[in-house]
């Protein structure tokens, strides 16, 4: 009887020491998951960018979670490392991996390309980190939701409560469009919050009480932010997702009895945000992009091609086009866009404006990386709606489809940002790509009986190396982008203000990446700096130097220009400024520069041929005003001046200032 109860007593003793591992690794889970939604609260700390502090901090936390899953290898299932052999889908993601580091091979910059390749590394090591911590606990789902949404109630009170602050000292449309959190860009920002109302719209379904009214007020808080971004990817991506989401639970549930106030709370907080919007948009009283919800809405299907952003993005994916087909195999290199597109916007952009990416991350990938790739990275997203579509309608239990449904409704919102934006290097969208990816891989692929796994302790080794790879490269563009940051402040001020000296940039100046976010190489800033400082012949190398690494934007031409003219050689001042012009015939300064150095040679046929090239660009009346001062200056007969004045009043008429030039060219003639 003793020994019975002896046994007895042990075998519950198990289950108790069982239930509080448990309950331990889920905490430790729930931690590790927050730690990444901590990114969305993360300040610059002095970053150009917010992707560089988030990127590091990304690559310190899988560093963290690496060794804690070393010393807790029981965690590593052998079944995970079985599925990730069955998945087609994992298969698809490897495989896009390694194209993309085989494409940093055709790169003509290969610090952008390694210091792009670390970004998406750093991204697979979170998927497998996340993997290995949600295997055989996908039942945490609704826990994980909760927690998302309260992310993002904080997020949301903290960006509305700066919003309503700011209601003293600025316009309403000026706060409008501050709306970034610290993303650092609107439509970022509308897309993050977009991402997670998968998470939103289960835990209001699922949870009740407390639990629910708050995630409803989360729900009302990140949809009313979302309106008031004007964002159209994301009004797209939210309407989606709760269609899907409202067809999707009712097929799930078609055997319960419908609850209606799940609806309710769902419907009723679009609805109370859709409203409130619209009356704050009345009041900043803008006819453009901040009009009102509804006409935001009607653009999207609108057949005007006036709006400057949808003609911005056509621009950018026909000269995506042009680099796929002269570029189909290999492409230009895993993040040489910034670099070689430039030559192909030369006619499309004024002065140095650059597009980053051509908001489309499948033409991107294709252009940087090759066709082969764009399709297996397209392959990712169809096979995987194919998939959690199949786990929806098939006859597996409730929690299997609701986790379908989940990652199903991850890969619409991520699917169409993809479309209009470049969510592939944002930290806080690469968060929803990793739940979408695990989501579906571990919920399609369950499988009981394996071998054990020999070479767990190795896999988990090399899992932290690869994280402290991307650690360091990480933290070496975090000081470039910190850099770059501390010169554009310092450039901004007066020449006789500049806080840095040549030295001390030089000394600073990074490896990776070798090129600045907006395209500049670092090697321009020590030129910059030593021009400055008069030390001509160290400019003309570092400016040399520049030219080689971006030959696109002209600005080394212009600052030898520069340099050749203090110096007094008026043929190399003129071959610059000519050149300059050339690479880049929409730049203001550049155009002035020309029309300088025809000017010094009294070419008045040279002038107005510059004239009518900048001005087939860009027309306002300063340039008629600084042409004439140059033809002027060359010797132009004031009958020939008032004829080219009288042009330039065909196109701005009546305008006060070439009225005057006119008059003034009129008494000169009188005299």
């Amino acid at each position: 009887m003793l020994k019975i109860n002896k046994i007895s007593i042990e075998k519950l003793n198990t289950k108790d020491l069982d239930k509080k591992n448990n309950i331990y690794y889920e905490s430790i889970l729930l931690l590790f998951l927050f730690s990444f939604l901590i990114i969305d609260f993360f300040p610059q700390f002095g970053s150009i960018e917010i992707i560089a502090p988030q990127f590091l901090y990304l690559a310190f936390i899988n560093i963290i979670t690496g060794v804690f899953l070393y010393k807790n290898q029981t965690l590593i299932s052998n079944g995970l490392v079985a599925v990730f052999k069955k998945s087609i889908l994992f298969k698809a993601y490897i495989g896009f991996l390694l194209l993309c580091s085989i494409s940093m091979f055709s790169a003509n910059n290969f610090s952008l390309a390694i210091v792009n390749f670390i970004q998406i590394t750093t991204v697979f090591c979170l998927f497998v980190n996340l993997s290995i911590l949600l295997y055989n606990k996908l039942d945490l789902i609704y826990k994980i939701a909760f927690l998302v949404g309260i992310s993002i109630l904080v997020q949301s009170y903290l960006e509305l409560s700066h919003f309503i602050g700011t209601a003293k000292t600025t316009t309403i449309l000026n706060r409008l469009s501050e709306l970034k959190g610290n993303t650092g860009n609107i439509n970022i920002f509308a897309a993050s919050l977009a991402g997670k109302i998968p998470f939103l719209l289960l835990g209001i379904t699922n949870f009740s009480k407390w639990k629910k009214g708050l995630l409803i007020l989360s729900l009302f808080f990140a949809t009313l932010l979302i309106f008031l971004t004007a964002s159209r990817a994301s009004y797209i991506s939210l309407f989606v997702e709760i269609v899907l989401f409202i067809i999707v639970f009712l097929n799930i549930n078609v055997q319960k009895k419908p609850k209606h106030i799940n609806y309710i709370g769902i419907l009723l907080p679009l609805l109370i945000a859709f409203f409130t919007a619209n009356i704050i948009f009345e009041k900043a009283k803008n006819k453009d992009r901040y009009e009102s919800v509804t006409n935001r809405i009607s653009q999207i299907t609108s057949s005007k091609t006036e709006d400057a952003s949808i003609n911005a993005r056509l621009t950018y994916w026909d000269n995506a086009f042009k680099i796929i087909k002269k570029n189909p195999v290999l492409g230009i290199g895993l993040g040489n866009w910034k670099i070689e597109a430039i030559s192909y916007e030369k006619t499309q952009s004024n002065n140095l404006l650059i597009s980053d990416h051509p908001h489309n991350d499948f033409l991107e990938i294709a252009a940087e990386t090759g066709i082969l790739n764009a399709i297996i990275y397209l392959f990712i997203f169809i096979f995987g709606l194919f998939l959690n579509l199949k786990n929806i309608f098939s006859k597996k239990e409730y929690e299997s489809k609701i986790i379908a449904a989940i990652a199903l409704l991850l890969l619409t919102s991520y699917g169409i940002d993809a479309l209009f934006n470049f969510p592939l290097y944002r930290p806080t969208m690469q968060i929803n790509f990793c739940f979408f990816l695990v989501l579906t891989i571990l919920n399609t692929n369950r499988i009981d009986a394996v071998k054990e796994f020999e070479f767990k302790k190795v896999a988990i080794l090399i899992l932290i190396f690869m994280s402290t790879i991307t650690l360091y490269f990480s933290y070496c563009t975090f000081k470039a982008y910190t850099l770059e940051n501390d010169t554009r402040i310092d450039l901004a001020q007066d020449e006789t203000k500049y806080q840095f000296s040549s030295n001390e940039i030089i000394n600073r100046i990074p490896q990776f990446p070798a090129i600045q976010t907006n395209s500049q190489p670092f090697m321009e800033l020590a030129g910059i700096y030593t021009l400055k400082e008069k030390n001509y012949p160290e400019a003309l190398k570092y400016f040399n130097l520049s030219q080689k690494m971006n030959p696109y934007t002209g600005r080394s031409e212009w600052y030898k220009y520069k340099i050749y003219k203090e110096l007094g050689n008026k043929d190399s001042a003129y071959f610059y400024a000519k050149k300059a012009f050339e690479i880049r015939p929409r730049s203001e300064d550049y155009y002035l520069s020309a029309i300088v150095v025809e000017a010094a040679k009294k070419d008045t046929t040279a002038i107005l041929k510059i004239h009518n090239q900048f001005s087939k660009y860009v027309q306002k009346p300063s340039t008629w005003i600084n042409t004439s001062s140059a033809l002027a200056q060359s010797q132009y007969s004031n009958k020939a001046l008032i004829q080219f004045i009288d042009a330039g009043l065909v196109l701005f008429v009546n305008d006060t200032t070439l009225l005057n030039r006119k008059k003034s060219f009129q008494n000169d003639g009188i005299r």
